[in-house]
């Protein structure tokens, strides 16, 4: 009796255990970005966020704010974010209801690894874009969560990210 009892015990504590080690850990993170040119990913076309189906390359320099955040110092460059997003839909400047989309693909590189995000049909008609995040490197392999941009309007990028 006490040698089941000893074996469902163990089995117990394995299973919290397990648990335990399986459940993701949150990160969450703001940073300043600074936008460099966006360019066509077709050599020798003119940059026109018009054209549906044209793919648009840029790369955000990624900085700390007014508090330190992964292992840098205030206002300190932490990474860069490469993205690329093509044009789905878009309306008209004179339109009442604007339905743009794009599909967006990022590769962040921060302190430790990077951070994959990619999405489809994803509004850009908002001041903000949300784009998931499907994997990552070194400190952030198996990530999930999302990352939220915004280009014009704040100029901030927002991680929420849960790691396994």
């Amino acid at each position: 009796m006490c040698v089941r009892r000893g074996a469902v015990l163990a089995a117990v504590c394995l299973g919290v255990l397990a648990a335990v080690a399986s459940a993701a850990t949150p990160l969450a993170f703001t940073l300043r970005t600074t936008q460099g040119p966006t360019s066509v990913a077709t050599a020798g076309q003119a940059a026109s966020s018009s054209v549906s189906g044209e793919t648009f390359v840029s790369t955000l320099t990624l900085l700390n704010g007014a508090s330190p955040q992964l292992g840098k110092r205030a206002w300190a460059k932490v990474g860069t974010m490469r993205f690329s997003y093509v044009m789905r839909k878009h309306c008209s400047s004179y339109g009442t209801v604007c339905g743009k989309t794009a599909d967006f693909s990022s590769v962040t590189v921060l302190p430790g690894g990077t951070v994959l995000a990619s999405g489809e049909a994803l509004s850009i008609a908002n001041p903000t874009i949300t784009i998931p995040v499907v994997g990552g490197t070194g400190r952030y392999a198996g990530a999930s969560g999302s990352v939220t941009i915004s280009p014009t309007s704040s100029k901030i990028n927002v991680y929420r990210l849960e790691l396994p």
